[in-house]
């Protein structure tokens, strides 16, 4: 409940935050700044992505993996730190988006400073269940960088206002996590505790690499395309969509594999955990994601006015793809828990080439090859995983769609409600909104009484259980 008010929270705070930073900056800066963190994040998996996973995963876990981990990501930041400055002063005669985006990625990368130790006090927060600390860091972390970038862009700040918020807020929340972690940690240098975790670590670092690397190929494929306006038009489709799935992504990794770990020995009780968790989380996040790409048109006009009416496509495209390619995380977060990292890795190498090459061959439709290419790609990736995920733990496909489709399919009925108020009614966008949300939340609410009312029942059972 802690991670679902954390979740609510952030979505509400990037609504306030896109309402006030859109009326003062312009669609390139959005751009910009969005560019310079998806590089920044290839540079920082190298920090978060080496001992997290591996940190959780574990059976068997000592203080000295903690604080070798540490004393290891803290020499990588050194490392990729002075590599990136010396770049920059390398490549001074650079010109045009080039010239723009290396010193900002270069003053950007200290963040890698923030994100390894943070990845290392939440795996000691996983394995702890202590999901509240995890929630709270996020959520004021967020909350403290969207006052600050506020303030900046009322200030005249540029692209600073923006890269000033996940700056703020991953330093926030690395103060906090550390405030409320049940461990004192300390880097220390024990080769010896680190080599154990990299097996598991490497391969993972590998797969969360190619991930990142695909995200940042794509963005740049979309700026040489549409440009850094287009750039931003994703940018603001994603403020709408990546928090309610970057939030219940982690949120439903982080709990599943506390769970999923415990059985990993056992398949056919893993199996069971995984199809449970999937069927009764679809239930609940298929109608979010369904009603963000049917209200996206109204929510855009309502938090970022008439001007960025492009990005309206594009943000409806990927809400789509998020909930059709959702079932396959809890598989991802199975197949992790049994220690197979390697599938991340040839799941981001599919990611890579679909992504970048249908946006490609999608190109002449313009911006709305953005949101399509990724509505194509991503459900390919829940196939794979799903035939993994069989040979496994002997999970079958027909399951994985069902306990997904149908709630899909259930989340689609909103359509009739949503889409009739938006071309009947003469509204002001904010009411219509509301309407739009109350006749969507209906006409699920009475689809799933008809036709799922056993699995609800169920789900609402084992909630008031835990």
């Amino acid at each position: 409940m802690s991670s679902g008010a954390d979740a609510a929270g952030r979505f509400s705070l990037q609504i306030v935050g896109t309402v006030v930073l859109t009326r003062l900056l312009a669609p390139e800066l959005f751009g910009l700044s969005a560019l310079t963190m998806v590089y920044v994040g290839v540079l920082s998996a190298s920090t978060t992505a080496l001992f997290e996973e591996a940190l959780s995963q574990r059976r068997i876990v000592r203080k000295a993996h903690f604080g070798g981990a540490l004393a290891a990501v803290l020499v990588i930041a050194i490392g990729l730190c002075a590599a990136l400055n010396a770049a920059v002063m390398m490549l001074r005669g650079v010109t045009g988006v080039a010239s723009d985006l290396l010193p900002l990625v270069a003053m950007c990368s200290l963040l890698l400073f923030v994100d390894g130790p943070l990845s290392i006090v939440t795996a000691v927060a996983r394995r702890h269940r202590r999901f509240g600390d995890i929630a709270a860091g996020n959520f004021f972390g967020v909350a403290l960088g969207t006052i600050t970038g506020i303030v900046a862009a009322w200030r005249g700040a540029g692209v600073w206002a923006l890269l000033a918020v996940p700056m703020t807020a991953r330093t926030t929340n690395l103060l906090i996590m550390l405030w409320r972690c049940p461990v004192r940690l300390r880097p220390t240098a024990d080769l010896a505790a680190v080599r154990e975790l990299l097996p598991f670590g490497g391969l993972h670092l590998l797969g969360r690499s190619l991930e990142t690397l695909s995200d940042a190929l794509f963005q740049t494929v979309v700026t040489r395309l549409f440009g850094l306006d287009g750039n931003g038009y994703l940018n603001m489709a994603n403020r709408i969509v990546e928090p309610i799935r970057g939030a219940t992504g982690a949120i439903g990794h982080n709990i599943a594999m506390s769970f999923f770990s415990r059985v990993q020995a056992q398949p056919e009780r893993l199996r069971v955990a995984v199809e449970q968790t999937v069927g009764q989380t679809a239930l609940l996040l298929q109608p979010v994601f369904v009603g963000l790409a049917l209200t996206a048109p109204t929510i855009i006009l309502v938090i970022a006015g008439p001007a960025w009416a492009p990005a309206a496509p594009i943000a409806m495209l990927l809400a789509l793809a998020t909930g059709i390619g959702g079932a396959g995380n809890f598989v991802h977060s199975g197949l992790a828990a049994t220690g197979r990292a390697g599938v991340g890795v040839a799941s981001g190498v599919l990611e890579l080439v679909a992504t970048s090459g249908l946006l490609l061959l999608l190109a002449p439709l313009g911006p709305l090859a953005i949101g399509l290419a990724r509505l194509l790609a991503w459900p390919l990736d829940v196939v794979y995983v799903s035939l993994i995920g069989r040979r496994a733990f002997g999970l079958q496909l027909s399951t994985m769609l069902a306990a997904n489709g149908v709630p899909l399919l259930l989340a689609l009925t909103m359509a009739a409600p949503v889409l009739l108020l938006a071309s009947w009614s003469s509204l002001a966008p904010g009411a219509l909104l509301a309407a739009q949300i109350v006749g969507g939340a209906v006409t699920y609410g009475l689809a799933v009484w008809l036709f799922q009312r056993d699995k609800a029942r169920a789900l609402l059972a084992s909630l008031r259980r835990r």
